[in-house]
């Protein structure tokens, strides 16, 4: 290969080669420049869910937490830039992995504990009740649980009725009960002497109140994995014995002149 050609060669690698270089110094400029424009700000994220009343002190010893660098736009409002003002308060509520650690997630110590675990129109309830009421032994703190309950009932005939529905769903259990004994009494009211502890609304704890006195009630213990409700309805005598029958057939057997036969409709 001659001089010429090498030289005529060389001459578009080199200009390739300092292309190249340019394009790279652009886009290294560029995104220093979108970096410095965007503020940039340290900011703490929880490292690992953090649960409802966990003292401030333990979340600002580091095991809970982790600093990461976010837009100043991405910044949360209130969220901290120290751990100093953690080690007085307690969390309200839980703080879930990668979320921005925010003064407006905490709580005087004092308003912590099982007060960080409900708020507004929330309130605690203790149930009394039997070991199978209450799925003693198998009820853990944290579950969420639906109560069903059976009321009696006489229609405006006078006939005796009965009907079973999910009266309450989706209730946190606070504390699940210590005792294992179906019978168990306390000797001085003669009431069970096991119980669970509940969050429910205000109006939650009237329909609960109401079933203690008047129904025959139990637990169900909700899923952790995908949790849903069927569709809410009302079982009498009626839709109980019309089960896996065709609506025709329902209809002609169970439809009648008796009272009972038409309870529920």
């Amino acid at each position: 290969m001659t001089r010429s050609k090498l030289r005529n060669l060389a001459l578009p690698l080199g200009l390739a080669v300092a292309a190249a270089i340019l394009v790279g110094l652009y886009v290294i400029s560029y995104r220093n420049s979108v970096t410095h424009g965007a503020g940039l700000v340290k900011v703490y994220v929880a490292a690992r869910d953090i649960p409802a009343g966990t003292d401030g002190s333990s979340i600002a010893a580091g095991a809970y937490m982790k600093t990461q660098t976010v837009p100043h736009r991405a910044v949360v409002d209130g969220a901290i830039t120290s751990v100093a003002p953690l080690t007085s308060l307690s969390t309200r509520g839980q703080i879930y992995k990668g979320e921005q650690i925010t003064l407006r997630q905490f709580a005087p110590v004092a308003q912590g504990g099982i007060f960080a675990k409900f708020s507004g129109k929330e309130r605690v309830v203790v149930v009394p009740g039997d070991s199978f009421q209450l799925l003693s032994g198998q009820l853990s703190d944290g579950d969420r649980i639906d109560v069903l309950a059976t009321a009696k009932y006489h229609n405006s005939k006078g006939y005796a009725r009965a009907g079973a529905r999910v009266v309450l769903r989706n209730l946190l259990v606070l504390k699940a009960p210590e005792g294992s004994s179906p019978t168990s009494t306390s000797t001085i009211t003669g009431q069970p002497s096991i119980s669970v502890t509940l969050v429910m609304t205000d109006d939650q704890a009237q329909t609960m109140a109401w079933a203690l006195k008047q129904a025959d009630w139990f637990f169900a213990l909700r899923p952790t994995n995908h949790p849903a409700n069927s569709r809410g309805r009302l079982e009498t005598l009626y839709t109980f014995l019309a089960h896996g029958l065709p609506r025709s057939t329902a209809f002609t057997q169970i439809d009648g002149t008796d009272p009972e036969a038409t309870d529920g409709r």
